[in-house]
């Protein structure tokens, strides 16, 4: 049986190989593991100048975590919720956070679909790589969770609209917006990442400006005309700025009415998704505008558990991943009756099981 994920160091460099390559390297939580115990020991070993972390085969850095195998492990233990359910999360937005915080160069090589728990695992590094192959989602509202490993921070920080829709559509951008949104630093043509990967090994850089300088000698610039935002932009805006998914909706619809075919297909998708996912993002999203990652990341965790516990998480992931009928039963299953008390439940200390995060 082949290792889930990699660890080698070559020349000062540790490298992470996600090596799940026919799951779209999915984590799982024995990665998330592996991930954190690497990470602590090169942290503080002498001869580890800086980190590369990558994905096998040519088609995904990471889809995200491995949800299908999570939600069967814990109905098999008698959850939701179990020790399992808690664990998971809790050890992954501790690496979300650790990667945030890394103290050597942190560089990830992006080169295909980054989503969910891949964006966690990558884009809160000091160096994020995309390449033309680079598709980025947070498609949770799908599945009945949010945008979280961080996620929820990262769209946070952005435009009100563009961060909306984002979160709450799970649209799919590739580089020339992933770079323009400041979501990836560089840009660097696919058939270059390999290049890029040997320079690192042979220089082994131990400054950020060091790596920067590196990069730099083979990045270029994405191709304008895959672009999303650069044709949309403004209707985003104009429909995703709201505070309320109900205005949000109605916005659309007045936009769409008047002919704008891109709504069309955006809100369609926005009108299946978890109604109870689609409350506790925007909140969570524009709360994060303010927040600093290590509070949002807190808030994540709360809102995660009750995701499971009384959220649409396990209905979401079975519709959608499991028995892919695409038909989930969501609960409530309209958005206007998903109304405060039930939404601010989400974001309810934990107590003694809230998380905690250190250095």
């Amino acid at each position: 049986m082949q290792d889930e994920v990699i660890f080698t160091e070559e020349n000062g460099v540790g490298i992470i190989t996600l090596n799940r390559p026919e799951r779209l390297n999915a984590l799982t939580y024995s990665m998330v593991q592996l991930i954190n115990q690497n990470l602590n020991s090169w942290e503080t070993n002498n001869n580890i100048n800086c980190i590369i972390i990558e994905g096998a085969g040519d088609r995904s850095f990471c889809a995200g975590g491995d949800v299908v195998k999570l939600r069967k492990e814990v109905l098999a233990e008698g959850g939701p919720p179990t020790n399992l359910s808690r664990s998971f999360f809790y050890d992954e937005y501790t690496l979300n956070f650790k990667i945030s915080n890394y103290t050597k160069p942190f560089i990830s090589l992006i080169n295909g679909f980054t989503m969910g728990g891949g964006v966690g695992v990558s884009m809160h590094g000091s160096h994020v790589i995309g390449s033309e192959k680079t598709l980025f989602a947070m498609p949770e509202t799908a599945i009945g969770l949010f945008p979280d490993v961080g996620g929820g921070w990262l769209l946070g920080q952005l435009d009100k609209g563009v961060g909306a829709w984002l979160s709450l559509v799970g649209a799919k951008i590739k580089a020339y917006d992933l770079l323009r949104l400041k979501l990836i630093t560089h840009f660097v043509d696919s058939n270059k990442i390999k290049d890029l990967r040997e320079l690192l090994i042979s220089a082994s850089p131990n400054t950020n400006e060091k790596t920067n300088s590196i990069i730099e000698s083979v990045a270029s610039k994405p191709d304008q005309s895959e672009s999303v935002l650069v044709k949309n932009e403004n209707v985003i805006n104009e429909a995703f700025s709201y505070n309320k998914v109900e205005d949000i909706f109605q916005k659309c619809e007045e936009i769409i009415a008047s002919g704008n075919q891109f709504l069309v297909d955006q809100f369609e998708e926005l009108k299946h998704k978890s109604p109870t996912s689609l409350k506790i993002s925007l909140k969570q999203i524009r709360a994060a505008s303010t927040m600093s990652l290590k509070d949002e990341l807190i808030m994540e965790y709360r809102m995660v558990q009750k995701c499971i516990e009384i959220g649409d998480f396990f209905e979401g992931v079975r519709a959608m991943l499991v028995d892919k009928d695409r038909k989930p039963d969501w609960t409530p299953s309209n958005i206007k009756d998903v109304d405060d008390i039930r939404v601010n439940k989400f974001f309810e200390s934990l107590g003694d099981l809230d998380l905690i995060l250190t250095k």
